[in-house]
C-alpha cells in the first residue's frame, strides 16, 4: 500500500480560504495572512510564546552546547549552544489528529481484509 502523500498549506492556500470564508478582496487577505505571521515571527524573535487557542503553543527553548560525534570520521565536535523553536499542539488537535489516525487505520484495515 502507497503511503499517502499530503499537499503543503501554503500562505496563499491561506489566503484563499480566507477568500472564500469572507468574500474578501484577494490582495486584502494576503496582507492579511502577511501581517498575521509576521506578528507571530516578531514575538518569536523577541522571545516571547506565542499561544493560539485550540491550535497549540510555540515557544523558543535555548539549548545548551553540546559534545557530539561525527559518525563518518569518529571525531568527537562541540555543537554550539541554539535557541530551537518548539511547537506543542493543544489538546483538542492532538484528539482530533488521534481520532483521524484511529479511523484510517480501520479504513486500511478493512481494505485490507477485502482484498485477501
Amino acid at each position: 500500500m502507497q503511503p499517502r502523500r499530503y499537499r503543503t498549506l501554503t500562505r496563499a492556500d491561506l489566503a484563499d480560504a480566507v477568500v472564500r470564508a469572507t468574500g474578501l478582496p484577494r490582495a486584502d487577505t494576503a496582507k492579511f495572512v502577511a501581517l498575521f505571521l509576521d506578528l507571530i515571527c516578531e514575538a518569536l524573535l523577541r522571545g516571547e510564546p506565542v499561544l493560539l487557542s485550540g491550535f497549540g503553543k510555540f515557544t523558543i527553548v535555548p539549548r545548551a552546547a553540546r559534545r557530539a560525534r561525527n559518525v563518518r570520521a569518529g571525531v568527537e565536535v562541540m555543537v554550539a549552544p541554539r535557541l530551537v523553536l518548539v511547537f506543542r499542539p493543544a489538546a483538542g488537535l492532538v484528539d482530533q489528529l488521534n481520532a483521524k489516525t484511529s479511523a484510517t487505520s480501520a479504513q486500511d484495515e478493512a481494505l485490507k481484509s477485502a482484498s485477501a
